[in-house]
């Protein structure tokens, strides 16, 4: 091919051919802004919908593996600590509080009317004159 313009009459004056930077051409493609708006949108995908998925994944999993709660530690617990109370309240000597902790139960707390029942149960909030040495203010 020439470098000739072809519709212009050949007595007319020509110019110089373009260089090849500055000659027409066609737009860039839409491949790199869709390219861009596809990459966009992945991660947005990524932020709001696949970590958030995966955190979930990872909860799951993790509640799988440890199993359910043991709901009976809580609650012997709980025993434990209105039992200790009580002992610590009505205990003059140390193995009166040892003896009191081997030998009482939680049912024996809430059956008693005594100081050191409401103590343990929490009616009580500081050691009245019938308490043990132990017995503080909780």
């Amino acid at each position: 091919m020439s470098d000739r313009i072809p519709d212009t009459p050949e007595g007319a004056d020509r110019e110089p051919p373009l260089p090849e930077h500055l000659r027409n051409r066609p737009d860039r493609p839409r491949a790199p802004r869709a390219q861009q708006r596809s990459q966009s949108r992945l991660l947005l995908l990524l932020l709001f919908g696949l970590i958030p998925m995966l955190v979930v994944f990872v909860v799951v999993l993790n509640s799988l593996g440890s199993g359910p709660p043991d709901r009976t530690t809580g609650d012997a617990q709980q025993d434990l600590n209105v039992v200790t109370r009580y002992c610590i309240y009505s205990a003059r000597t140390l193995d009166a509080y040892d003896g009191c902790l081997s030998q009482t139960d939680r049912r024996v707390v809430e059956r008693e009317r005594s100081n050191a029942a409401r103590y343990a149960r929490g009616e009580l909030t500081r050691c009245l004159a019938d308490a043990g040495p132990r017995c503080t203010l909780r």
